[in-house]
């Protein structure tokens, strides 16, 4: 992959790298600019033209992560996502740079760094976007459309939500990202499914409101309850006084 990037940006990768390699056998991020650019051996200068601050140097991992992510997508099956390769891909995008134990080593350091935090969120949101038009055609999914852009949130909240899982619950995150895939895409939001309205083109008053009511009708439990809070409130009325005709 990185034959695919620019000369100066494959140099910015490797410096990134080193970088992370740094925090990882350091065990912080609380380390200066002058240690960090004496450490991976480049002057003051030349950091400050690669990372404009310290926290945007593991960036360019994160950004190759998100290469081999689009590659790994736009190889994989048509019409689903891939389950039973994600892992190894998992594996390859985010543990391949840096190494598995340098991984586990340097999210929670990033993780507890809300400036370094901010620059994974980004990355993760551009990976969304930058994914979409490719898991697209593989999904027989038009790119711009909703369905494309909630796969590919899928794909990249999967990634994230199983890096946390390995920090806060020492989860292992190529299994915690196979299962949280899989919940997004037979999980219990999917298991009862709405029709909804087009978003292209919205429909009428009327239909509008005809949706809304079929959409919220009450499921058998609710009106099950209805029916009992009903019998109490009669059975809780004051009884009427039946006055006798008078016998004639």
């Amino acid at each position: 992959m990185e034959c695919e990037i620019e000369p100066r940006e494959g140099a910015r990768l490797r410096a990134s790298e080193q970088c992370c390699a740094l925090f990882s056998a350091r065990g912080t991020t609380d380390l200066t600019i002058t240690e960090i650019a004496s450490e991976i051996g480049i002057s003051q200068r030349t950091f400050y033209r690669y990372f404009p601050v310290k926290a945007e140097s593991v960036g360019p991992v994160f950004d190759w992560s998100i290469r081999r992510l689009r590659g790994d997508r736009r190889n994989g099956s048509r019409h689903r996502l891939d389950g039973g390769a994600v892992a190894v891909a998992f594996r390859g995008k985010l543990a391949g740079r840096i190494g598995r134990s340098a991984l586990c080593t340097l999210f929670p350091l990033v993780f507890r760094n809300s400036e370094m935090w901010s620059v994974f969120m980004r990355r993760v949101h551009d990976g969304e976007l930058s994914v979409a038009p490719v898991v697209a055609p593989r999904l027989g999914l038009a790119a711009d459309s909703v369905a494309a852009r909630a796969a590919a949130a899928a794909v990249a909240s999967s990634i994230r939500i199983a890096l946390e899982d390995m920090v806060t619950a020492g989860a292992d995150p190529e299994i915690a990202y196979v299962r949280t895939l899989a919940q997004f895409t037979s999980g219990p939001l999917v298991a009862t499914p709405r029709r909804l309205p087009e978003v292209g083109s919205p429909p009428r008053h009327a239909n509008l409101r005809r949706w809304e009511v079929r959409t919220q009708r009450p499921d058998r439990t609710t009106l099950a309850l209805r029916r009992v809070a009903s019998c109490d409130r009669r059975a809780t009325r004051r009884p009427q006084t039946i006055i006798p005709n008078k016998a004639r």
